[in-house]
């Protein structure tokens, strides 16, 4: 019996082990945008240690649910730069090195949000077919095992066993024009995968991307607020500036203007990394007043140091003042 005991206890100290807090993972999901469609360079292939893709199809030698060094394609195997890429970049360059960054991109272009809901997925599908689409886009679906919300629950539950979810990356909408309720359906499928992760939608947000403002659906950015709007935790990030292609339809040389630019999505992929980092120092802050409030410490200030430059907390215990650092480390008297 204590054998057993031991065993047991072996096995779930080992499971703890395996979850590693430094380890911080992002899904991204979406349309074209999302897979990236910008060409690479030989400086895409240089590779860090601390920036990884968490898999969400299989590519080359490379399977689904395994983690590798982050290099393009980092979504299907039509994936080329996009946000993710230039996201991970400024992480890893921003946080400590004591900080991992991992991304499962699974995205699709020309689709509708539909394919991302489970309700509605099958629906959708069977609309496409009926209405005689190209389905040039099926061998991607394929490679993420035919149901695109089922494998980001799936890679998102690997996340959870190796490190911690630290959020969502969305960018989708041009192929939703036309649709009133888009935003309601953004926020369906947001709250479906905060369901079936089991996750604290007040510690995991979503950063949602306008559409290219001087692209073909620009005028859509008031939908992209509404849905970044309807979510408590739904934060909006600014394509202004960003620079979009002008391409040409190959079969009906019809002239648009949906994808950024090389040097668009770095100012995008940018964006979301800065304000995911904001969002990170917000909950820093959080957390600390949260310890003074459990150590029996009333109304906690929050003060500027303009020399440090630096954000402290002052307080009062028993008449005497109290300044620590948002870390929660004593300020030296």
């Amino acid at each position: 019996m204590l054998k057993i005991v031991l065993i047991a206890l072996a096995l779930l100290s080992a499971a703890s082990l395996a979850q590693d807090p430094n380890l911080h993972i992002y899904l991204a999901y979406g349309q074209s945008n999302m897979q990236g469609v910008a060409p690479y360079i030989d400086a895409d292939f240089e590779t860090n240690p601390r920036f990884l893709v968490l898999r969400a199809a299989d590519f080359s030698d490379q399977k689904v649910g395994e983690f590798y060094l982050a290099k393009p394609p980092m979504g299907n195997s039509q994936s080329m730069i996009g946000i993710s890429d230039f996201f991970g970049r400024k992480m890893i360059k921003e946080l400590p090195d004591s900080i991992t960054i991992a991304i499962a991109n699974v995205a699709i272009g020309g689709q509708s949000i539909d394919l991302f809901d489970k309700d509605r997925s099958s629906a959708y599908l069977e609309k496409m077919r009926s209405h005689g689409t190209t389905w040039w886009w099926i061998p991607l679906l394929n490679e993420y095992g035919g149901d695109v919300y089922k494998r980001l629950v799936e890679v998102g539950k690997i996340a959870k066993e190796k490190g911690v979810i630290k959020g969502f990356l969305f960018h989708q909408g041009e192929a939703d024009y036309n649709v009133p309720d888009w935003p309601k359906r953004v926020k369906k499928v947001y709250y479906d995968l905060i369901y079936d992760l089991n996750l604290d939608p007040k510690r995991t947000p979503i950063l949602i991307g306008e559409l290219a403002p001087e692209g073909d659906f620009g005028w859509r950015n008031l939908a992209v607020k509404d849905a970044a709007d309807r979510i408590p935790n739904g934060h909006l990030i600014s394509a202004e500036g960003c620079s979009v292609l002008t391409e040409t339809d190959p079969v009906d040389h019809t002239v648009y203007k949906l994808h950024y630019t090389r040097e668009g999505y770095e100012i995008l992929g940018t964006r979301y990394a800065e304000k995911m980092l904001d969002l990170m120092k917000q909950e820093v802050i959080a957390d600390s007043i949260d310890e003074l409030y459990r150590k029996g410490i009333k109304k906690p200030r929050l003060f500027f140091d303009p020399e440090k430059h630096e954000i402290l907390i002052r307080f009062k215990k028993h008449g005497e003042d109290f300044t620590y650092h948002i870390s929660g480390q004593k300020e030296p008297d």
